[in-house]
């Protein structure tokens, strides 16, 4: 049995497609031609991470063309040589999950010794995908103003053709408060949430997201409405893939707290008492990022993150204090 156990599990990693993966990954391509744009075949391609120092190297083909797949969210630089011509560096290529950045490159005639280098320039249109799509940041998600229980799922009502996020059911049937929303006039139940590839979603719910990350774990959301990839299968209205936050080679982390009561919200215009009721909530955590070893692919780093919310409110309700640790680790 552990033996038959062994090559079921060993099967599944072998015969397991890689461009499945995709979704949580992006891509650099490009073309590399010369001043009169003729192809320059086996040329040296390398590109670096800037966060963590990864490096891949490849050639381009008969035609030029050269692709990197599977690239960790991040900043890379595109270092491209041949005999006869000029290093040329793109330096700042941003890659984000499930798209793909082109950088083509002009080589100029020189000894491979003198370098050329050039800051990466944002792409006006994406040629080499048709999917429609909307990438939230991490800078997007932190800074722009979010409701109550800080919900990146609030964000949802900037993508085009998705109505307003709202509440849904009860606190006991969704502790992570998660949001539900319609896309290009499909019902909520088409929606497909993965978190860092998995699925996260109620099974007899699907409108309900199981886990609902903290903001500052996450390092980006896309949300893809239209002309979904093979890979982002078992969605009809939204494709959304979560991706939290890895370490870099450098140290980073923060901690916060958001406070909120009764004084600094309006009076409900139903209330028949001339005084708001007792409301408070504290949503406080922290995260901290780094490296294993530095500059090891092998090595993954990571970022933990938590976030308590501590909602107090008096009687009716069944106590006077309820604590939820509704969110407490990502890695």
């Amino acid at each position: 049995m552990p033996r038959f156990l062994f090559i079921l599990v060993t099967s599944v990693f072998l015969l397991s497609d890689p461009a499945a993966a995709q979704v949580l990954y992006g891509t650099i391509v490009g073309n590399v031609r010369d001043r009169t744009g003729a192809a320059v075949p086996s040329a040296n391609v390398a590109i670096t991470s800037r966060g963590t120092g990864l490096t891949r190297q490849s050639k381009t083909n008969e035609i030029g063309y050269y692709t990197f797949s599977d690239l960790p969210p991040g900043a890379y630089n595109v270092e491209v040589g041949a005999p006869g011509f000029r290093t040329s560096t793109q330096a700042g290529v941003a890659v984000s999950i499930n798209t793909v950045s082109r950088v083509d490159i002009e080589l100029e005639v020189g000894a491979v010794t003198e370098s050329v280098e050039v800051s990466a320039m944002v792409t006006p249109l994406q040629t080499d995908k048709t999917d429609v799509h909307v990438e939230l940041s991490n800078q997007e998600i932190n800074y722009l103003p979010l409701p109550a229980y800080r919900n990146y799922q609030s964000l949802f009502a900037l993508v085009p053709g998705a109505s307003p996020p709202r509440f849904q059911n009860a606190i006991m049937d969704s502790p992570g408060r998660s949001l539900t929303t319609n896309v290009n006039g499909t019902i909520r139940n088409t929606n497909f949430t993965r978190s860092d590839g998995a699925s996260n979603i109620q099974a007899y719910l699907r409108h309900h997201t199981v886990y609902v990350e903290p903001t500052e774990a996450i390092e980006s959301v896309s949300i893809t409405t239209n002309n979904f990839d093979a890979e982002q299968g078992l969605a009809g209205g939204a494709a959304i893939t979560v991706a939290t936050k890895s370490g870099t080679n450098d140290m980073h982390g923060t901690v916060f707290e958001f406070h909120g009561n009764q004084h600094l919200r309006a009076r409900n215009f139903f209330l028949r008492t001339p005084q708001k009721p007792k409301s408070i909530n504290n949503i406080y955590g922290a995260n901290l990022g780094g490296p294993i070893k530095r500059n090891r692919r092998a090595a993954v780093p990571v970022r933990p993150a938590f976030e308590v919310l501590r909602w107090d409110r008096p009687p009716p309700c069944p106590t006077a204090t309820q604590t939820r640790i509704r969110r407490w680790l990502t890695l």
